[in-house]
């Protein structure tokens, strides 16, 4: 898998395909409270996680047995594991459709349903989301009724209500924060941000409606990276006790060995998957991205292009998390300081003065320095309509291996008049303050 903050890989043509391309729920197009697909019972774990760190039920540690078990599952979210599913999250390889439909037959099996009757491909969630969204009560009828319920959100809140009985709320959040807590970030925040892109692409209100509709019952996938791998440590740490939970009664273990085996079965097709529909008797899978750009904080950005795209065409572009429109993201690749400064809007300007970078935005547009000493060179540009640009240009006294010396810029407040005052202001001092004995 090729992954990292900022990639891009062509995928192939990613059309719908299958015998059978019709799919679709008729509850969804009637609108909520109709048909026979009823909102999931127990919560979503990545909704639930995005609002608490922990449960709020008050149960007590397990004596004794805790403490080691947490000590397993800590030592399962080992490096490996993190950066497995941090991969699993971003990775924009065209899907291996063979595997990843066996994953689902597997994961229904498992569940105690016969495997799907037909796979439907989607280019992209909002491909699925307007089948199902633009499907007949007789193409919905073919499907049958959602299984995301007994799929995910089931075994989701029987398996944890297990662990947090025997770990208790403080453990449980401890064992969440090693697993998942590097996770979730960039794994909700991919998913708020396809989400708010398909409402965004709907012709109207009322479709809007019923394409969010849609997409409450949809499955994640790989961006089930948020929570999937608690479990997955949990599963190695139980395995390394050779035992699932020692007082339990042998039915209620059963039922908790049913319910792991599902979730790791829901790992596997997350591994294989972007986002999917499961029904009682069909699926509808979605490819991967072709393209996925992210900043330091997993927030969907790009300046020369969409942050994140498919192979249809699907394409939502935003700066730092931000929505900005296609063309505006083409005029940050051309950016000049003739440009910015022609630009009228104040954020506007900024997002484009962040983009263009305020060291070159200097530079390139002629300014002069306004005041120069021993500690460098305090440059100030003025922005009709905005606060001026202070920089100041600072020496290392320290040289390169090739002897060179390198150059800082520094922003500063506007009210800053001279370069040591400026330098002085960066390290918390007064220009009184500031006298350094040695540069480095």
């Amino acid at each position: 898998m090729q992954t990292s903050a900022e990639m891009t890989i062509e995928a192939g043509s990613g059309s719908a395909t299958d015998a059978d391309p019709t799919a679709a729920t008729e509850a969804i197009n009637a609108g909520p409270g109709t048909g026979s697909m009823t909102t999931a019972e127990a919560p979503d774990p990545q909704e639930e996680l995005m609002t608490a760190e922990a449960p709020t039920a008050t149960v007590a540690p397990v004596s004794g047995g805790a403490p080691a078990l947490l000590d397993k599952i800590i030592a399962a979210a080992a490096p490996e594991l993190l950066e497995k599913w941090s991969r699993i999250s971003l990775c924009v390889e065209p899907v291996d459709r063979a595997a990843a439909e066996a994953a689902v037959a597997e994961l229904y099996i498992l569940a105690g349903f016969a495997p799907p009757q037909h796979f439907v491909w989607c280019a992209s969630p909002l491909e699925g989301a307007r089948l199902i969204t633009g499907a007949s009560a007789e193409e919905a009828g073919r499907f049958g009724e959602s299984l995301r319920q007994e799929l995910r959100n089931g075994p989701w809140q029987r398996a944890r209500a297990d662990v947090l009985t025997q770990l208790g709320a403080q453990g449980w959040t401890q064992a969440w924060r090693e697993t998942c807590g590097p996770l979730m970030p960039s794994a909700t925040r991919l998913v708020e941000t396809i989400t708010t892109g398909i409402g965004d692409a709907a012709e109207d209100e009322a479709e809007r409606s019923r394409m969010l509709l849609a997409l409450t019952f949809a499955d994640h996938g790989q961006h089930d990276a948020s929570w999937l791998p608690l479990f997955e440590a949990y599963r190695a740490a139980v395995a390394a006790e050779e035992t699932i939970a020692s007082e339990a009664p042998a039915a209620t273990a059963d039922a908790v060995s049913a319910d792991a085996a599902i979730l790791h079965a829901l790992a596997h097709v997350a591994e294989q998957l972007h986002w999917w529909w499961p029904f009682a008797d069909a699926a509808i899978l979605c490819e991967r991205p072709t393209t996925v750009h992210l900043d330091e904080q997993g927030r969907a950005h790009n300046g020369e292009g969409a942050a994140l795209a498919y192979g249809d065409g699907f394409a939502l572009y935003r700066w730092h998390g931000v929505t900005i429109a296609e063309d505006f993201a083409q005029t940050l690749a051309t950016l000049t300081p003739q440009i910015i400064q022609g630009e009228r809007n104040a954020e506007v300007r900024r997002i484009m003065l962040e983009h263009y970078g305020h060291e070159r935005y200097i530079v390139d547009s002629g300014a002069k320095p306004m005041q120069e000493d021993e500690a460098g060179r305090l440059w100030q540009v003025f922005i009709e309509g905005d606060e001026p640009i202070s920089m100041v240009e600072v020496v290392n006294s320290t040289a390169e291996p090739d002897g060179t010396f390198r150059t800082y810029w520094l922003r500063v407040p506007p009210h800053m008049r001279t370069a040591k005052a400026a330098v002085a202001w960066t390290f918390g001092l007064t220009e009184e303050e500031y006298q350094p004995q040695i540069q480095t």
